[in-house]
């Protein structure tokens, strides 16, 4: 295929404060850059939008933040157009850390290869991704449920929560959910199975919440913190399990808020134990082979929100920072047919 001279690419023009807005970010044509010996030349086709994006911007992240200017980060699904590597062949999917434009450089080391037989394409960024890791794993190494027992699942419409209260269920637990918005709870019964989703928006929350759980919880998925945290630890079982795997409401804040109280913990001997996904990267192809054919044959199923055209992709990022989102939000550079 024919490589331009330039690409269009998503530059970040502020650091958020509070919440991201669109201006934070900018559109801008960059000359498309030149991979150099090692390297190969990519072409992105879908952008995964996540929330750890947001601490990056803000400088909490593992990694420094990126400098105002440069274009946003972000992992991306794409096809490979140019390489002298005999590890990595022109017309490979990949995925790996493209940025926000549509050609990036990358070594293919740092690429981790797709079979679009497997499902497709687009789930490797999401079901069978990251975020799908992060439930599989941190399910069964943290929170490790076991039949009749009820697990609470925060964020149960986003790409984690979803396979992570679906995952559950077919461990024959009880499956309680939480949301934002309110139109979202029939959509996590109806969608994903769970057997009770309650709304933390709602004044009546925390008894909602008892109600859904009247005989307490085993095991919490909490991809949230504070509040939602608060709340459910007071419902902890003996020995119950939490698992830590993100901390959604403090995102679009400037400072951390005070923790919440965790006496219950000590009461229940419970464990709390943090789950951080690139501990488990080496189980990767354990994880696809198990889910992937659940993901084949409709038995587990995924939701994807997908935005057409770079240019989108600040709004979407806004709108999944508002919670405003079904399911794994995506946005498609390319025609990825």
């Amino acid at each position: 295929m024919a490589i331009p001279d330039t690409q269009q690419a998503v530059q970040l023009l502020r650091y958020p404060v509070g919440a991201p807005q669109a201006g934070d970010f900018g559109l801008s044509r960059l000359a498309v850059p030149q991979p150099a010996a090692g390297q190969v030349l990519l072409r992105t086709h879908i952008l995964s939008l996540d929330p750890y994006l947001r601490p990056l911007l803000a400088g909490r992240y593992v990694v420094p933040r990126p400098a105002l200017g440069s274009v946003v980060p972000g992992m991306g699904l794409a096809r490979v157009v140019r390489s002298d590597q005999q590890s990595l062949a022109v017309g490979e999917w990949v995925v790996g850390e493209t940025g926000w434009c549509e050609y990036a450089v990358a070594e293919p080391a740092q690429l981790r290869r797709i079979d679009p037989a497997l499902a497709p394409v687009s789930t490797a960024l999401g079901v069978l991704g990251i975020p799908g890791l992060a439930a599989w794993a941190g399910l069964g190494s943290i929170g490790r449920p076991q039949k009749r027992e009820t697990v609470l699942v925060s964020t149960a419409t986003g790409a984690v929560g979803s396979v992570a209260g679906q995952l559950a269920k077919r461990a024959g637990c009880r499956t309680v959910g939480i949301v934002g918005l309110e139109d979202k709870r029939q959509f996590a019964l109806d969608e994903f199975g769970f057997d009770a989703c309650v709304s933390y928006r709602s004044p009546s929350f925390v008894d909602d919440l008892h109600a859904a759980c009247p005989d307490g919880i085993d095991v919490y998925f909490d991809n949230v913190g504070g509040a939602l945290l608060e709340a459910a630890i007071s419902l902890l079982r003996m020995h119950a399990r939490v698992v830590l795997c993100g901390l959604s409401s403090q995102y679009n804040q400037d400072q951390r808020p005070p923790g919440p109280n965790l006496g219950p913990v000590i009461g229940a001997r419970a464990r709390l134990e943090g789950l951080v996904v690139y501990d488990h990267l080496h189980r990767f192809a354990e994880f696809q082979a198990e889910v992937a054919p659940l993901v084949r044959s409709g038995a587990l199923r995924y939701r994807e929100e997908v935005s057409e055209g770079l240019e989108l992709a600040p709004q979407a990022f806004v709108g999944l920072m508002q919670g405003a989102n079904r399911g794994k939000v995506l946005v498609r550079v390319g025609d990825p047919s």
